[in-house]
């Protein structure tokens, strides 16, 4: 399998992790339950995800990397994807705290709220990714 291909499949988990956590949060905050097991998990394992969709990434634009620089929107994507890793490590350390430090409600409210802006920033992502295969390589043939 050419390593190319190992991004789109990625990335879709990049998203689907961090969703299903927001939900889960959402949720726990709803019914008054402090974070879990469950929810770290799912953070964690968010946080890995992201870092998968960034290294596929990199691995993605290193054969195709005269063409990416066409298009307009890549430096943005390129550049949107190390800051979501970073972000997301950010997250995973504020979750750590989390668990120590489990009557702080600032804490938790925070981590809901840096976690919203997170999946927004994915969903943003995502858009730009896909502009970047269906926009600009499929219909340009670049």
């Amino acid at each position: 399998m050419e390593l190319i291909k190992l991004h789109p499949p990625v990335v879709h988990f990049a998203i689907a992790f961090p969703v299903f956590l927001l939900l889960v949060d959402i949720y726990y905050i709803w019914k008054k339950k402090s974070p879990d097991g469950l929810h770290a998990l799912l953070t964690y394992l968010s946080t890995l995800a992201v870092l998968a969709g960034v290294v596929s990434g990199i691995l993605a634009y290193e054969p195709i990397e005269e063409k990416l620089y066409k298009i307009p929107v890549f430096e943005p994507h390129k550049y949107l994807g190390f800051f979501l890793a970073v972000y997301f490590l950010a997250l995973a350390l504020l979750r750590w705290l989390l668990g120590k430090y489990t009557q702080k409600v600032w804490l938790r409210n925070l981590f809901t709220l840096l976690l919203a802006v997170g999946v927004l920033l994915l969903f943003i992502q995502g858009r730009w990714g896909g502009s970047i295969v269906y926009d600009y390589l499929l219909k340009t043939g670049l």
